[in-house]
């Protein structure tokens, strides 16, 4: 008898179903006070968005659990006066089905000053996300067989039969499990300040380790 070991890989694509942007709202003054109140006033009209977008449907879901103040000495003027200023700082996170409703809002939220919107993470419903998973698990074993046969044949060995299946990494040295890819964006700016978005296609790969014996 003799054994067989080999690597299998299947991969699938789909295109981006959902869009998580992160919009931080930010200032700076003299005062805490008025630090965390322009914060807090902004905040609360970002939040009150995102809060419709769900209601709306546009949004799947959203969330606000990060706040920040702080406070250091900053150099002012030429005279290196220091001065002691205080930061407030809150984020919203909203996911996004609706990515017409997304551009249109970042175009209006990203007008003023006290808002940043930071990158795009461009996802997969869950439902999609399992069956992509499936059918990349398929084709890692029939990848997997395709190679065995192949040195079966080559090596004068009968046909070989599976004897164990391992998801790559569960026995190797730790490593990550394998993340969607897709953080691609085209973005174009329209005259009512909208942005124009479209996620790349989301990979979703699954890798097989298989012993075989012919």
């Amino acid at each position: 008898m003799t054994h067989i070991t080999v690597s299998g890989i299947g991969v699938e694509r789909a295109p981006a179903e959902r869009a998580t942007v992160v919009v931080q709202t930010q200032h700076r003054a003299k005062h805490p006070e008025e630090a965390i109140r322009v914060v807090s006033e902004a905040h609360a009209a970002i939040a009150a968005d995102a809060r419709a977008f769900v209601d709306g449907g546009q949004a799947e879901r959203w969330h606000a659990d990060r706040v920040v103040v702080s406070h250091h000495e900053q150099w002012i003027g030429d005279g290196k006066r220091r001065e002691l200023v205080f930061d407030a700082a809150a984020s919203v996170h909203v996911t996004f089905g609706d990515f017409e409703a997304l551009g249109a809002w970042i175009g209006s939220v990203a007008t003023r000053p006290v808002h940043q919107v930071g990158g795009i993470q461009w996802s997969l419903a869950d439902e999609t996300t399992h069956a992509l998973g499936s059918r990349a698990r398929a084709e890692a074993i029939a990848d997997a067989q395709r190679k065995a046969a192949d040195f079966a044949a080559a090596a004068g060995l009968s046909q070989p039969r599976i004897a164990s299946i391992r998801e790559a990494g569960l026995d190797d040295a730790p490593r990550f499990p394998p993340q969607p890819k897709a953080m691609g964006m085209r973005a174009a700016a329209a005259a009512d300040t909208s942005i124009e978005l479209q996620g790349s296609d989301i990979e979703v790969t699954s890798e097989v380790r298989v012993d075989f014996e012919a």
